[in-house]
């Protein structure tokens, strides 16, 4: 059985919890308000898996002597090549706006300022709302987690040597304390400071359960099987739930929920198809996370032209495989292709090896 076999179901969740997401956009973008009100709670997910998975992929290569320098580089690859891609689709639909329809709210000079920091995954601070603002990332809103993602990476990184399972429970009690008192946003400027205890709690709560499985091997308790059930049932319950739930109960969810689905999941072992199908939506969750924004403002910005009217659930229903094919293709077409120029730029001889054992690595 390969090493990372048990990755599959976390995998297959990851690729759930992106169209969760895309679904909760819809809801608010469309204004169906029944459309995944709380499907906000997977970024969370997608964080204390990545802080799991980036162990499982690269704690024992920092043990080996692989350096920072490298592996800042493999993040970069995975990460940086599809938030251009979706800054400059997002960016393409409103010079289009600009030019074709002649739209006086679209500053040229905020588009470019926008368009430049975007493709740096840096934010943006007080961009109007013709282009996106209040967004810290108004071309691409979900760009904030991928932000957040990597300063997390790089302080991982960076504090390498001191990485434990005394040091992860003690960044995950501040995260997750701290996220207590000043709530779980980043999106805004506003909440922009709350985004970091939020990412750091989740993170080095995955990093805490894989400290703790090496140390007194916790996978190997039959208990979070029974459990990965009732935790499903949970966040689906949640998800879904008529109206917007309280923070206490999205907090606790991402502190004593969150990790069972990690643990559980990590509990099965998939085979044949059904581990192939899990490993497809893993695969697709980037995409579908990264592009679901930029594609969308395209399809409905057609949509509009052509109809002159809103139908929020036909919308819908073209939108979603839309978006998860254009997704698929710009994957398979754009990023696989730009990641493997990168590659043999920077050495493939170091870095391809990693990628290709990794591929499925970043949930965000």
């Amino acid at each position: 059985m390969n090493k990372h076999s048990h990755l599959a179901v976390p995998d297959c969740l990851r690729g759930v919890a992106a169209i969760s997401v895309l679904l909760f956009h819809l809801n608010h973008w469309l204004g169906i308000p029944w459309l995944a009100p709380n499907a906000g709670i997977a970024v969370d997910f997608f964080f204390g898996l990545s802080g799991y998975v980036l162990c499982v992929a690269y704690r024992g290569r920092f043990e080996r002597g692989m350096g920072g320098a490298l592996f800042a580089r493999i993040r970069l690859i995975r990460l940086m090549p599809m938030i251009g891609i979706g800054t400059l689709l997002s960016a393409s639909y409103l010079a289009a706006r600009l030019v074709l329809l002649h739209d006086a709210d679209i500053h040229p000079g905020w588009l470019a300022a926008a368009t430049l920091f975007g493709l740096s995954c840096i934010p943006t601070f007080g961009a109007p709302h013709a282009i996106g603002g209040p967004q810290v990332f108004p071309l691409n809103g979900p760009e904030y987690t991928l932000f957040l993602e990597l300063v997390v990476n790089l302080f991982w990184m960076l504090t390498r040597r001191f990485d434990g399972m005394k040091f992860a429970l003690v960044v995950a009690l501040t995260g997750y304390a701290l996220t207590a008192v000043f709530g779980m946003g980043g999106d805004t400027p506003q909440t922009f400071l709350s985004g970091f205890p939020r990412v750091f709690g989740a993170y080095y709560l995955g990093v805490l359960l894989y400290h703790t499985d090496v140390k007194f091997g916790l996978l190997s308790l039959k208990i979070w099987k029974s459990l990965f059930l009732p935790a499903s049932v949970a966040t689906l319950v949640i998800m879904g739930w008529n109206g917007q739930v309280s923070f206490f109960v999205q907090w606790l969810w991402a502190a004593a929920v969150m990790p069972l689905l990690i643990l559980g999941g990590s509990s099965f072992a998939l085979a044949g198809p059904v581990r192939t199908a899990a490993l497809v939506l893993g695969e697709l969750s980037y995409p579908v996370y990264a592009l679901h924004y930029p594609l969308f403002v395209w399809l409905n910005g057609i949509y509009q032209e052509l109809m002159h009217r809103k139908d929020p659930l036909l919308e819908a229903a073209l939108f979603v495989p839309l978006i998860l094919l254009g997704s698929y293709f710009i994957m398979r077409f754009v990023d696989t292709p730009l990641r493997a120029f990168f590659i043999s730029r920077f050495g493939r001889s170091a870095v391809k090896p990693i990628l290709d054992s990794t591929a499925a690595d970043t949930p965000v």
